[in-house]
C-alpha cells in the first residue's frame, strides 16, 4: 500500500462516523434528491459498485430493490460499508476488498455498474484498463454510472488547494476531468454517454462545512432550517442547468454499453 493510500484510508476513518451527524443531514439529503433524480431505474437489477467507499450508493442501491456486489480497493473503505449495512439492517450479495482494474466476475454479468469517485485517483492507464473491465463486466446495453471531480469548478478546486495547503486534506495527485474529456474517454472505451447531472453546487448557507465533515456556525436552529431548504431548492436548480452543471464540484455522467 502506498503512502497516498494510507492517506486517504486515514481520512476516510476519520470522516465516516461523522457523516451520520446531525449537521451533515442536509448535504445527505442533497445526495438523496441527486439519487432519486439521476439514478433511475435500479431496481431488480444486478448492481456492481466498483469502489464503493464508504457505502453510501450501495445502501441506496440496496433500498431501491436492487442485488449488490461491492468492492473497494481500501480495506478501510470495505469495513466502513459493511459497518454501515449493518447499521441499516441491509445485506449485499457480496461485499470484498478487490481493484477496478482486475474485476472478478465473469463477462456480462451485471445490469448497472457503479465507478463514483474513483477514476480521480487513478493514473492514465489504470482508468483505461478500469472501464475496460467494466465494460467486459456489464451485460449488453446495460449502465455505467461515472462520477470524477470537475476541472470547470474553479471555486471548488481553490478551497481544495487551500485545504491542503493547510493539511486538512489528503495530499497525492487527483485527476480533475473536464465534462468532454470523460465523455471522451467513456466512448473510446466501449460506453455511449447519455445523462448528466451536477452536484454540489455551492456549499450550504447554514455555516462553514469543514473537510472534516464539521459544520461552524453561530446561527439559531429556527434560522438553520430555512436555510437549509433554501440551500436545497438551490442545488436541484443548479444542477441541472447547463452552465451551472458545468461548474458542480462532481460530474454524473450516464453511460450505456454498446451492444456487441
Amino acid at each position: 500500500m502506498t503512502e497516498y493510500d494510507k492517506n486517504w484510508d486515514a481520512y476516510g476513518k476519520s470522516i465516516d462516523d461523522r457523516k451520520d451527524a446531525p449537521e451533515w443531514a442536509i448535504l445527505r439529503q442533497a445526495r438523496e434528491t441527486h439519487w432519486r433524480e439521476f439514478f433511475t431505474g435500479i431496481a431488480g437489477k444486478k448492481v456492481l459498485d466498483a469502489g464503493c467507499g464508504h457505502g453510501e450508493y450501495t445502501v441506496f442501491a440496496l433500498l431501491a430493490g436492487a442485488s449488490v456486489w461491492a468492492f473497494d480497493y481500501s480495506a478501510e473503505m470495505v469495513e466502513a460499508t459493511r459497518s454501515r449495512l449493518e447499521r441499516q439492517g441491509l445485506q449485499a450479495q457480496d461485499l470484498y476488498q478487490g481493484s477496478v482494474t482486475e474485476i472478478p466476475h465473469e463477462d456480462k454479468s451485471f445490469d448497472v455498474v457503479f465507478c463514483l469517485a474513483v477514476l480521480d485517483h487513478l493514473p492514465g492507464d489504470a482508468r483505461t484498463q478500469a472501464l475496460r473491465e467494466m465494460h467486459r463486466v456489464l451485460k449488453p446495453g446495460g449502465t455505467l454510472y461515472l462520477d470524477v471531480p470537475n476541472r470547470l469548478a474553479l471555486h471548488w478546486r481553490f478551497v481544495f488547494l487551500l485545504m491542503r495547503l493547510l493539511r486538512l486534506y489528503p495530499g497525492g495527485k487527483i485527476h480533475f476531468f473536464l465534462p468532454w474529456e470523460i465523455r471522451a474517454l467513456a466512448r473510446q472505451n466501449g460506453f455511449e454517454p447519455q445523462a448528466s447531472l451536477g452536484l454540489t453546487f455551492c456549499p450550504p448557507f447554514s455555516g462553514i462545512y469543514t473537510t472534516d465533515i464539521r459544520r461552524v456556525t453561530f446561527l439559531p436552529q429556527f434560522l438553520i432550517r430555512p436555510l437549509d431548504r433554501l440551500y436545497l431548492k438551490v442545488e436541484q436548480t443548479m444542477r441541472r442547468l447547463g452552465p451551472f452543471k458545468a461548474v458542480c464540484w462532481h460530474y454524473f455522467l450516464k453511460c450505456r454499453k454498446r451492444d456487441d
